[in-house]
């Protein structure tokens, strides 16, 4: 057998079917054995030189190849934890299941395919739509310096960031919101001292560069999608309430945490680097979800799965999405100019909401005078009542946006 192989090539000159059917039968095998024994060198190689272990590896080798095979490894660390006939993507798909073994074990008896084990055993909608609020990104690169490469940037990034997301997302659709001229919610402040988002007009220079910015996503094929009277944030939150499928909130901005669920996560942004053996440009995933429970795809690649851990709001501040409105509402957002109920402060609104439920509940309470809220915090909830129903109003954003369907990419 070994007279027809040779570096990366099989000789397969006047071969018979039953010497092809013997080949397919070793070299699959292999293929199998080998990712396990590169996840076993791994493991140790990691555990025995911590400092130098990549000296283990040639310079061309993909570490992201490394990564899965040592992560799968360390989810079936003995023999008997691979006994099951399956193929190593399909131990590899559920390494991060705490019942894998069973599930192995169900797919093996009811002689799945990779590809059809992938179906019946994914948690996963079929589709996947990445929300952008593109005009967060364009006067982050505007407010760095960049000015009028600002537009050819983000679209760029974006455009990037999409392309890799296809494979190792499984991205299916993708929305570009944008802001709207005029905002509703300024509205709503316009009798107040303090403002909604008291900021000077926009330079003539950067309105066009995000009318740039529009035409070349366009371009592109993406759908872009602005609402009247409206901000990019209200257009996300209404994706994320009414499309069928997975959504990832591409912004940096916290009012978006009110969004997460098991089917909204955030992305918090998305950095680029070169690999310094391939010469390909690596990205970073910067996710914050509801709850640990709920990695994105466990920040699948093309081939598998890396699992880690990532922020999120309920080990940040133990609560629901649904509540973080009333600890905006209580803490305030200098960004917005919104005040909130001064003197109180972010770890004193994060106290009352864990302790009350509810901004409310809150101000109830402080109406009491056996309830052990300090003084001044007292006496800034009380003042505070007023203006609760309309900070709640400018802190809460929509959700029942009419949004388009055309988002398929």
């Amino acid at each position: 057998m070994t007279q027809r192989l040779s570096k990366r090539y099989l000789d397969c000159t006047d071969m018979t079917m039953i010497a092809a059917e013997s080949y397919g039968l070793n070299l699959a095998e292999w293929q199998q054995s080998v990712m396990w024994w590169l996840g076993d060198l791994a493991r140790f190689s990691e555990r025995n030189w911590p400092d130098t272990h990549h000296q283990v590896w040639p310079d061309w080798v993909s570490p992201g190849l490394i990564a899965r095979a040592k992560a799968v490894a360390e989810a079936y660390p003995n023999k008997d934890d691979r006994r099951h006939d399956a193929t190593w993507t399909q131990f590899m798909r559920l390494a991060n299941k705490p019942d894998r073994q069973a599930q192995l074990a169900a797919i093996v008896d009811e002689g799945l395919t990779t590809d059809e084990s992938a179906k019946v055993n994914s948690d996963e909608p079929t589709r996947r739509l990445l929300a952008i609020d593109v005009n967060y990104y364009l006067h982050q690169r505007w407010h760095t310096g960049l000015g009028v490469e600002s537009a050819r940037e983000v679209s760029t990034w974006i455009h990037r960031t999409v392309e890799r997301m296809r494979s190792s997302h499984r991205l299916s659709d993708v929305a570009c919101c944008f802001d709207s001229p005029w905002n509703h919610r300024k509205g709503l402040t316009a009798d107040w001292e303090d403002k909604y988002k008291p900021r000077p007009p926009k330079e003539h220079e950067l309105i066009e560069q995000l009318r740039a910015v529009k035409e070349l996503l366009i371009g592109n094929g993406y759908c872009c999608v602005e609402v009247g009277y409206m901000e990019a944030d209200d257009v996300m939150a209404s994706f994320g309430n009414q499309f069928n499928g997975a959504v990832i909130l591409l912004t940096a901005d916290k009012d978006l945490k009110q969004c997460l669920s098991k089917r909204v996560v955030l992305l918090k942004n998305v950095t680029w680097s070169e690999d310094e053996t391939s010469g390909d440009m690596i990205p970073e995933y910067h996710w914050f979800t509801a709850s640990p429970s709920e990695i994105p795809s466990k920040d699948k690649d093309e081939e598998g799965y890396i699992p880690k851990y990532y922020p999120n709001l309920r080990d940040d501040t133990g609560l629901l999405p649904s509540q973080f409105p009333d600890l905006q509402c209580l803490m305030g957002d200098g960004v917005d100019g919104i005040k909130g109920a001064i003197g109180v402060g972010e770890k004193g609104a994060l106290m009352l909401m864990q302790k009350y439920g509810s901004a409310e509940a809150s101000i109830e309470a402080a109406k009491d005078p056996t309830s052990p809220i300090k003084p001044a915090q007292r006496k800034a909830l009380i003042e505070f009542e007023s203006k609760l129903e309309v900070t709640l109003q400018l802190v809460t954003l929509r959700t029942d946006l009419k949004i388009p369907s055309n988002t398929r990419i």
